[in-house]
């Protein structure tokens, strides 16, 4: 027998972070865009590679990254590229809080 687990938001703080990141990308990208266009954009890039990449930091990063593209028609600078990579680095290193309740 075979029990899975997924941990984040079950055992330890996550989606919080995701948003923060969220809110950081949309404010870099947004260009005469609104806040929820652009949420949305990344929202509809995010699921379309839930196949391909699963869903986490990383499938995150890339989807960010494909988004700027598609919003800036590939005009995207190399300093906002770098900026999104960072945003990814900073959300892969935050640290575990585990949730109240939950045992070490």
């Amino acid at each position: 027998k075979v029990i899975g687990f997924d941990a984040d938001d079950t055992l330890w703080v996550n989606e919080p972070y995701f948003r923060q990141t969220e809110r950081k990308f949309c404010e870099l990208l947004r260009n005469g865009m609104s806040l929820d266009e652009v949420t949305k954009e990344l929202f509809d890039v995010e699921i379309g590679n839930i196949p391909l990449y699963g869903y986490g930091t990383k499938a995150f990063t890339l989807s960010m990254i494909e988004t700027s593209l598609k919003i800036t028609n590939g005009n995207v600078s190399s300093e906002k590229i770098s900026a999104i990579l960072e945003l990814g680095k900073e959300q892969i290193n935050k640290p575990i809080e585990l949730l109240d309740g939950v045992v070490e």
